[in-house]
């Protein structure tokens, strides 16, 4: 008799998560490699209470309607801290009893360090597989790669353009009562997505900073930037990411130990906008937390495409007996070629695997991304020959941002 697979979810999700999972349960039927496929409702909690939901008998359109779903609501998601060896051994005994063969964990960096430790704990009578995803595109190594990007972080990238583009124009024409707006991006400890805002303004002719983690600056430098931006446009834009240390945002900690910077008393845009306002500074801020890994609209086809491959491959590799390894992306100069990125990492080969941006990516002191991060983004659009509605050619949408001067 067939062993059966089980899927769980875990930490935050992505436009793109589902895919994924309809990869797996695609391919999982095709090999006819396993019996019947679970998932724990929701991740591993829900399987640790008993709870799990047999997917094995969706059909296509039910399927493709959960492929372009965003979020996790189809099977749910759950956040945990280090699993206890009592939790780990439950696990194992759930394995048992479910006949599970071969388990898929799709998350972020806790996810992959919850994955290996599963692994280690229940040894080699079942296969293990970890899928990344994460907007934040903080999981990997910092060269970019062994994992070039994460699912999930193209279409979060596009969002951004989109939303710079809106900011720029509303600060444009409201400069005269909002003088700065500062819109807050995920990003605990790295500024991937905040970077990603200068897709929107590749010439920089928009009074635009950026403000990222990896290059923390005094307050005094900060609203000196700002005021030299408002001396020469009378306005600005700051995109800053969630975990720029602008002063104590009253944090609030998940069951994982990691700062939910949306549960905490106040943000990190907040706080700026207060130092402005105490400046004499008119500001206001924009904080979309949860909707810039929700909004489908932004998504992109090629994200998607990537995510179902990604759950593809890891069934076709576990199939063939492979295990304990992590899912990736590698980068056009890794690759086979640029049709063949998907690839596997073994577990070993790594010990943390989360990353900040490399040096080479940021600006140092000038509020901004290089040429060279702009270029990995634009790596990563043409690895699907994708022309951005927003990032590129948006002159069809909206004026170009240099005509969109505040008219005194």
């Amino acid at each position: 008799m067939k062993k059966n697979l089980l899927v769980t979810m875990s930490g935050g999700t992505t436009t793109v998560i589902n895919a994924t999972l309809v990869g797996i349960i695609r391919q999982a039927v095709e090999m006819k490699s396993y019996g019947r496929i679970f998932a724990g409702i929701p991740g591993i909690t829900g399987l640790l209470n008993g709870s799990l939901m047999d997917l094995s008998s969706l059909n296509n359109e039910e399927l493709e309607m959960l492929r372009r779903t965003p979020g996790s609501a189809s099977i749910g998601t759950a956040r945990m801290s280090i699993l206890s060896g009592y939790e780990l051994e439950a696990l194992a005994n759930i394995f048992e009893q479910y006949d599970i063969g071969a388990f898929i964990n799709i998350g972020g960096n806790g996810t992959i360090k919850q994955t290996r430790a599963i692994a280690s704990a229940i040894g080699k009578s079942v296969r293990v597989a970890a899928a990344p995803k994460t907007v934040d595109n903080d999981l990997g190594d910092p060269e970019c790669r062994d994992v070039f990007f994460t699912p999930g972080f193209p279409s979060c990238v596009n969002h951004w353009a989109k939303v710079t583009k809106l900011l720029d124009i509303e600060n444009a024409g409201a400069a005269s009562h909002d003088r700065v707006l500062v819109a807050q991006t995920f990003g605990r400890e790295t500024g991937f997505l905040a970077g990603a805002a200068r897709i929107a303004d590749p010439s920089r002719k928009a009074p635009l900073l950026l403000m990222l983690p990896e290059d923390p600056q005094p307050l005094d430098v900060l609203i000196g930037a700002v005021d030299d931006k408002l001396a020469n446009a009378g306005r600005a834009v700051i995109v800053i990411s969630e975990g720029y240390p602008v002063g104590d945002v009253g944090s609030v900690k998940d069951a994982t130990g990691q700062t939910m910077y949306g549960s905490s008393r106040t943000t990190a845009a907040q706080l700026l906008v207060d130092h402005l306002l105490q400046a004499g500074i008119s500001s206001r801020s924009y904080i979309p937390t949860i909707l810039q890994r929700q909004a489908i609209d932004d998504t992109l086809d090629f994200d998607l495409d990537v995510a179902e491959r990604q759950g593809r491959h890891i069934v076709q590799q576990l199939s063939e007996g492979a295990s304990d390894f992590l899912a990736t992306i590698r980068g056009p100069d890794v690759c086979v070629s640029s049709e063949d990125p998907i690839g596997t990492i073994s577990f070993s080969e790594f010990t943390d695997f989360s990353r900040s941006m490399h040096g080479k990516f940021v600006s140092t002191q000038n509020f901004d991304v290089t040429e060279m991060y702009t270029s990995y983004l634009n790596r990563i659009l043409k690895m699907s020959r994708f022309e951005s509605r927003y990032g590129y050619g948006t002159e069809r949408f909206f004026p170009p941002l240099d005509t969109l001067k505040f008219r005194t």
